[in-house]
């Protein structure tokens, strides 16, 4: 699955690179601009992590192994902060792959093609590219949290993967439906889904026709903040859950 995961991430990178690369006729104002063509479209990488997040986490139960890691003498506490860093590292590859990939394509046809490259704002574009792909970074290491915790309550692969599948797009559909609402509270929790921070420092955010992006120090604090509990009330309760917990497979 991780290869398959990979040659997916492959094939977008690819694909991305030529037909946005046609459209704009491979211009670039500096050597940041793939990677700021690119970072509106983090959200993808939300709709295939998760998957594979899932299947990793309850594969132990799955195929029973996670007895056989138990009984040689590995603490349950060992046993879940493997599995978290394991995810952690395979995210890094596949954002580095996504995004490093399409840069590479994108640089390389515009010289072949011979398109002019500029040195405008690249400062600026270079902090917002890799603010956006570390932030990418943490918002998957959260929903890695979050779904760690529910896979390893749930251990059975089919049921975890729908429950992967109801966390993913509910988010999805909260931030949309929401938006609009009229009890401000509704609003408070449309503007405050892990979707909606996403679009916010992606770029993505649009309302009534004008795109929102992170201003101001509270805004920041907010887009870390909110993904840093996540993480530490999802892997708390992992430890306590799986620790107390029978194992059956």
């Amino acid at each position: 699955m991780f290869r398959g995961v990979c040659l997916l991430f492959m094939i977008a990178s690819t694909g991305l690179a030529f037909y946005m690369g046609t459209k704009a006729g491979f211009e670039i104002n500096n050597l940041a601009s793939p990677l700021t063509i690119l970072t509106p479209l983090s959200l993808f990488l939300y709709f295939i992590i998760p998957i594979y997040i899932c299947f990793f986490t309850t594969e132990g139960f799955e195929y029973g192994s996670i007895k056989i890691i138990l009984a040689a003498g590995q603490s349950r506490f060992t046993y879940i902060t493997g599995k978290y860093l394991s995810i952690l590292k395979v995210i890094i590859w596949w954002i580095i792959q996504f995004f490093g990939l399409f840069y590479i394509l994108y640089t390389s046809a515009a010289i072949i093609s011979g398109s002019s490259i500029g040195n405008h704002n690249l400062r600026i574009d270079l902090i917002h590219a890799f603010r956006v792909i570390g932030l990418n970074v943490l918002y998957l290491a959260a929903y890695a949290a979050l779904i760690m915790m529910v896979g390893i309550m749930i251990k059975r692969t089919a049921s975890a993967v729908v429950a992967t599948f109801l966390i993913i797009f509910g988010d999805f559909m909260i931030s949309g439906y929401f938006r609009d609402a009229s009890s401000a509270f509704l609003r408070m929790v449309s503007g405050h889904t892990l979707t909606t921070l996403i679009m916010k420092f992606s770029g993505m955010y649009i309302v009534n026709s004008q795109r929102f992006v992170l201003t101001g120090a509270r805004s920041f604090v907010e887009v870390i903040l909110i993904p840093l509990i996540i993480i530490a009330v999802c892997l708390a309760v992992t430890y306590v859950s799986f620790g107390k917990r029978d194992i059956h497979t």
